[in-house]
């Protein structure tokens, strides 16, 4: 099925199938002083919800929302304050108990790129620096940009982009596979993982595809799975990528290309945003090339499938963006598309989006997951809409109703589009995450963090997003 809901640009809809706040949980996450965009994400565990942003990392008391400790990305990755680490992904995982993250690190600018990865030694960390594991996967000239993380049973699955470190030109996408570490609260050495690396990912035409992104397994399967677009677009397909394990060696298996058609799409145009007091006119805001950039997979107990659930920002028509998500079953040799449908309206920007479902698993506890929760940013000057946080949940395969998350104060700009010609770097991605242990009966909860426009009138020098993070009920 594909349909359109038209979203709220305004307040919130009202009834009582709107997704909810949860214990009032709706708190400021983290800000930084010195890049954008914030490539805001996060991650909800039993007694932790984990939020990183472009050189920060912040561990927040999942009941109160108070923030237990703060670092920089470098002390979470363990590496030197002079390296430069960004684009991070932090997952929670139900079978192992701990919380795993990835960045990219740049340690020579033409030279040594790497991957930076670890866990947490348990899943309660109460700071970004002892309490973790931190390890490094180098690549050389090779750069792995925009790194997503996801799992299987055995694996840490990350996928990347590839570009040549001296010149900025594309390369390839690529799939790296590290086994998860043994249980216990030591850091293994490095030599203990089995990794296994997948170079230059291609559809079944031959052509190369865009922005691999592997799901945070819910319930855990031996199998991952993996989701990217086609480097060229138009397109009206989706490509699906299996990480197995080799029973005899330990290391992963990189399955081929199987195709899921979709209702076609395009890359977005830039949204626009209201003027700034005086009538000066505003600059654009980026929202992506309609890349996937995250995805969850659990079970729906609805439809009885193993489903996996992604989404990216599509053109909407010549006047807008619009979000695309998907419930797809990956696992036949043609994945089968369950679910796609479009947030829209016209002159208005929907983008920058995340999903999840409602499961929750933690331990033998395995409920919920027939709901679904995703928030995005919406702008629009046509509609006076200034860059702002929106959710929407279904419930029981039912349409979809809004909440307005938070609103944004007024226009966006930064140091990144100083005139009203440039292009605001937005966030390249946002975070939806279930909570393994929901506080309310009969409905699970979505915890998500994203950003807005969080002061009035910004000076064109200075670094003006801001984050929220919040737990909502379908």
């Amino acid at each position: 099925m594909d349909e359109t809901a038209r979203a709220t640009v305004g307040n919130a809809l009202t009834g009582p199938a709107n997704p909810s706040v949860v214990g009032g949980l709706n708190f400021a996450g983290l800000t930084d002083n010195t890049g954008s965009p914030p490539d805001t994400t996060g991650a909800i565990g039993t007694t932790r919800f984990v939020q990183l942003v472009n050189r920060r990392a912040g561990i927040f008391n999942r009941t109160t929302g108070a923030l237990i400790s703060s670092g920089t990305l470098n002390q979470l990755a363990g590496v030197a304050s002079t390296v430069n680490s960004f684009d991070p992904q932090i997952i929670w995982d139900p079978t192992t108990n701990r919380f795993y993250y990835t960045m990219a690190s740049i340690h020579s600018p033409l030279s040594d790129s790497r991957l930076s990865f670890g866990f947490s030694r348990t899943g309660s960390p109460l700071n970004v620096t002892t309490d973790w594991c931190h390890y490094q996967i180098r690549f050389g000239r090779r750069f792995p940009d925009y790194p997503k993380l996801g799992d299987s049973q055995f694996f840490l699955i990350i996928g990347v982009n590839s570009f040549d470190l001296v010149t900025d030109n594309f390369i390839a996408s690529d799939l790296i596979g590290i086994s998860k570490p043994v249980t216990g609260t030591t850091c293994p050495a490095a030599s203990t993982f089995k990794v296994g690396r997948k170079l230059n990912l291609l559809n079944s035409s031959g052509s190369q595809v865009f922005t691999p992104v592997p799901a945070n397994q819910i319930d855990t399967a031996a199998t991952g799975y993996v989701v990217a677009r086609n480097l060229s677009l138009p397109s009206n397909r989706l490509w699906f990528y299996s990480v197995a394990r080799n029973s005899s060696t330990g290391f992963p298996i990189f399955g081929g290309p199987r195709g899921a058609t979709v209702a076609a799409y395009a890359s977005p145009p830039n949204a626009t945003q209201p003027n700034f007091p005086g009538g000066v006119v505003a600059p654009t805001l980026d929202t992506l090339d309609a890349r996937p950039t995250q995805a969850v997979q659990a079970i729906d107990p609805r439809l009885r499938t193993f489903s996996f659930w992604t989404q990216h920002t599509i053109a909407n028509g010549s006047t807008g963006s619009a979000v695309r998500w998907y419930e797809i079953n990956p696992v036949p040799a043609t994945p089968v598309v369950q679910r796609q449908a479009n947030i829209a309206s016209p002159n208005v920007f929907y983008f920058n989006a995340a999903i999840s479902p409602d499961r929750r698993v933690d331990g033998a506890t395995r409920t919920f997951g027939n709901n679904f929760v995703i928030e995005y940013n919406v702008s629009s000057r046509a509609a006076n809409v200034s860059p702002r946080i929106v959710a929407g949940s279904s419930v029981n395969g039912a349409a979809l109703t809004f909440l307005l998350v938070r609103n944004g104060v007024g226009p966006y700009r930064d140091f990144t589009c100083t005139t009203a010609s440039s292009v605001c770097r937005w966030g390249d991605y946002s975070g939806a995450t279930p909570d393994p242990r929901p506080t309310l009966a009969g409905r699970g909860q979505v915890w998500g963090t994203n950003q807005f426009s969080g002061i009035l009138n910004p000076p064109v020098n200075g670094v003006n997003w801001r984050t929220r993070i919040f737990n909502l009920a379908p």
